[in-house]
């Protein structure tokens, strides 16, 4: 390599990891102020880094439902909220039923930065970020 290719190669990583590396950061991410949020991080994290969203709702509710009869392994079907525990006689077979359901919340924070910037929506499943998504531009109060 002669220093021509070498001052080609240490120039274009220079304008690689300026220009490029914070908005490939940003795509699973969110910047705030010199701190960074990434998928799997916790709502807590998230606060502790970004502080308070300027609004945030709730956008679904996942439910989730099995049920296990211990008599035959093979059945599912939807129970009650709560874990149930109950006998059962049919088609000749007898056995314990055990019920669980579970909910799971989708939230979703949004932070407006202002004109000049994205508005930033971010997802949270249980309780961790899964995705920071960018939208219209933000806008000032």
């Amino acid at each position: 390599m002669n220093i021509l290719q070498w001052a080609c190669a240490a120039v274009l990583f220079i304008v690689w990891s300026t220009v490029l590396s914070p908005a490939l950061a940003d795509a699973d991410g969110m910047r705030c102020g010199n701190k960074l949020v990434v998928s799997g991080d916790t709502k807590l994290e998230v606060l502790k880094k970004c502080g308070e969203p300027d609004f945030s709702e709730t956008v679904k509710m996942l439910k989730t439902s099995k049920t296990v009869n211990l008599a035959d392994r093979t059945s599912t079907n939807l129970t009650s909220r709560h874990s149930s525990l109950s006998s059962h006689h049919h088609s000749g077979q007898s056995g314990i039923t055990l019920g669980t359901e579970t909910i799971e919340a989708i939230e979703q924070w949004s932070y407006n930065r202002g004109p000049t910037q994205f508005i930033k929506v971010l997802t949270f499943r249980a309780g961790r970020l899964e995705s920071v998504e960018e939208t219209e531009r933000g806008f000032s109060d």
